[in-house]
């Protein structure tokens, strides 16, 4: 483990939103945010909602002061689909917060589980 920890701290702006859906729409951008900022993260974000602001920390590893910093695509449903799972959220609830059809959770999900299997 390399000790290192990327946060980001993002201001609540709609205090009528569920820290669910905060949560998930902060989770699109959170990849692609580290590598802007040259972090690549490694670990399970921990989210909390402290006062008026959303924080997330997550275990980190620098970049490469030499790696082009590339973030096309990191924004994208698989991302956010997979971090939710990964918080062991259930494809319903994953549904109803992104809005992508829960058929397209459970694919997307099986997609990474198995990747062999995507190029059948």
């Amino acid at each position: 483990m390399t000790g290192h920890v990327y946060r980001a701290v993002w201001p609540i702006l709609d205090d009528t939103r569920t820290a669910s859906a905060l949560i998930a729409e902060a989770s699109a951008g959170l990849d692609a945010m580290a590598r802007t900022d040259g972090a690549r993260i490694t670990g399970q974000p921990a989210w909390t909602v402290t006062g008026d602001r959303l924080v997330c920390e997550a275990p980190a590893e620098p970049l490469p002061a030499d790696e082009p910093v590339d973030v096309t695509g990191l924004a994208d449903n698989d991302t956010v689909v997979l971090r939710l799972a990964g918080l062991h959220w259930s494809h319903r609830q994953i549904a109803a917060t992104t809005g992508v059809p829960a058929s397209t959770v459970r694919g997307i999900i099986a997609r990474h589980a198995h990747p062999e299997e995507a190029h059948a």
